[in-house]
């Protein structure tokens, strides 16, 4: 029954790619995904792509619009930049750690788009995604901040869920959008405080100013 209504649904609504809007099966389509432009690693930066063109316009319909299929195709591209980056060992880390949104505005979008992606790489890995930090303080957004009062923003905004569970482990944290670094240094830094024996980070994408 449910696939006869998805069908019916289709032949009302066709599927589009939730970019460019051309018709088609994948929120994100093949002409959209060869134009993502992805990075190298930078001084211990993992960054899969360049936030711009296609990945910002699919990261901010994702987050503001709600569009949460394209979580998957996000997160496949995230898949195929552990694929080919080894300085990255999947294999050595214990759990996915996603930037967590503060309670109210998770409420407020319905999900926190960084574990969404997150759970992708997890299936494909078979890594633990383990909401080991809490947003304490619900700050303003990093990206449209001066540069300088970026790590001023997040200070003091994070804290440990569950510390002696982090004792001893290697984590795998995971942010949509890196701009300054602010927020996964003072991410990295609680989650080395709780015990963690090592933290590795990775971004969807990096902000190139």
């Amino acid at each position: 029954m449910s696939n006869l209504f998805g069908n019916l649904l289709d032949l009302i609504f066709p599927p589009r790619c939730e970019v460019c809007r051309q018709s088609g099966p994948e929120p994100l389509c093949a002409a959209c995904f060869t134009q993502i432009k992805f990075m190298k690693p930078q001084l211990g930066i993992h960054s899969a792509t360049v936030y711009g063109g296609v990945v910002r316009d699919a990261l901010h319909r994702l987050k503001f619009q709600r569009r949460k299929k394209l979580a998957e195709a996000l997160g496949v591209v995230l898949v195929k930049y552990l694929a080919q980056v080894e300085s990255l060992q999947l294999k050595e880390i214990d759990w996915l750690v996603p930037v967590p949104l503060h309670q109210k505005r998770e409420r407020e979008r319905g999900f926190n788009q960084v574990e969404l992606l997150a759970k992708v790489i997890g299936r494909y890995y078979e890594l633990p995604v383990k909401n080991a930090l809490a947003r304490v303080r619900n700050t303003h957004a990093q990206f449209n901040l001066p540069r300088e009062a970026r790590s001023v923003n997040v200070r003091g905004a994070f804290q440990a869920v569950d510390p002696p569970a982090l004792n001893g482990r290697r984590v795998l944290l995971l942010d949509d959008i890196f701009t300054t670094g602010a927020t996964v240094a003072e991410c990295a830094r609680i989650l080395l405080a709780a015990g963690a024996k090592r933290v590795e980070v990775l971004a969807l994408s990096r902000a190139v100013e």
